[in-house]
């Protein structure tokens, strides 16, 4: 097994992330800061402990590993490995959204009796159990190309590219280098969750188009009871449910932009339904979750998660979107 220079490696690693915005050939677009920590050599506890702890939305792994069943071993450090699937579950739970591995079995299968195990690479391990976007290589890549690779891909996701064109700029740019005289930029294999719409960091919005308050088109002429979303704090902030709808999510364009870990681009929608039913003693208002991560309720027995599901909404409920330790919000019906 060849030996890494762990200490050389991830210093060069930190100065090319950290001066990606610096570095930007478009400076007009206002690349995104990037900031970095590096473990050499952690203990498998460690390294969770530094993701729970951290906020962060991506992994770089350098370093050996084999695959197997599970999605492979990370050699963490002599004698102490990490299998896939425990590494999915850490991510996961810790809301990492890109994981790339510079290790030549990231992509590849595990193999049984000369056969290709389904679903057994790492990358694939990582996609069923939930992690939105995972690259990895399909065979051994050289240091120098891997940095040159790397660099051209985090400036393309500062720049605020969608993880899938950052990796078609990178792979183009090791094109441009190395012609076809060296498969460097064959290498490189992205995995993407169905999910995920590939944005690693929110975009600069355009114009946005608002919305009547009441529209006859969709709504028909019945005004919907008033409602709205505020903060707990004081003085609480208050957003107006119009229309009869309210979108949420972290896109410019949505009624509730949040920008909390955890919340998806169009996360969920607050809506009224009109009902013909005489005993409905109160208004019909619903959520409709369309997020990753769910939303979390009040309720008298505690807080419950809602994912992909439509739940009716009391008035003076509590909201938790992404994150159940994010800010509550309290929904009011008047």
């Amino acid at each position: 097994m060849a030996q890494l220079n762990l200490d050389q490696e991830a210093a060069s690693l930190a100065k090319i992330l950290e001066s990606v915005a610096e570095a930007s050939p478009r400076r007009a677009i206002n690349p995104a800061s990037c900031q970095v920590t590096a473990l050499i050599q952690p203990t498998p506890g460690e390294l969770v402990q530094a993701l729970e702890v951290g906020d962060y939305n991506v992994l770089f792994y350098a370093g050996h590993g084999v695959s197997a069943p599970d999605g492979g071993l990370l050699f963490l450090r002599p004698g102490e490995a990490m299998n896939g699937t425990e590494l999915a579950q850490v991510l996961v739970r810790c809301q990492v959204k890109l994981a790339v591995f510079n290790a030549c079995w990231g992509a590849q299968p595990y193999q049984q009796a000369h056969q290709a195990v389904p679903r057994s690479s790492l990358a694939e391990v990582l996609i069923h159990h939930g992690v939105p976007a995972v690259l990895g290589m399909r065979d051994s890549i050289a240091d120098q190309e891997a940095l040159s690779f790397i660099q051209v891909f985090t400036q393309a996701l500062a720049e605020r590219s969608p993880v899938d064109e950052a990796v078609a700029i990178a792979r183009q740019h090791l094109l441009t280098l190395y012609k076809f005289n060296q498969p460097a930029w064959t290498l490189p294999v992205l995995y993407m969750h169905p999910q995920f719409n590939g944005e690693l960091l929110r975009p600069f919005a355009g114009n946005v188009t608002e919305i009547p308050e009441y529209s006859a088109t969709w709504m028909g002429e019945q005004r919907t009871p008033s409602a709205y979303l505020r903060s707990l704090e004081s003085p609480p902030e208050v957003w107006s449910v119009r229309g009869g709808i309210m979108r949420v999510g972290s896109r410019e364009g949505n009624d509730l932009v949040l920008q909390h870990p955890g919340v998806s681009r169009d996360h969920a929608e607050i809506f009224y339904r009109d009902s013909s039913r005489m005993d409905d003693l109160e208004p019909s208002y619903l959520l409709r979750d369309r997020s990753r991560y769910g939303t979390w309720i009040s309720s008298d027995e505690g807080w419950h998660k809602v994912h992909q599901q439509e739940v009716p909404l009391r008035s003076q409920t509590q909201l938790r979107f992404g994150n159940p330790r994010s800010q509550a919000l309290e929904f009011v019906v008047e």
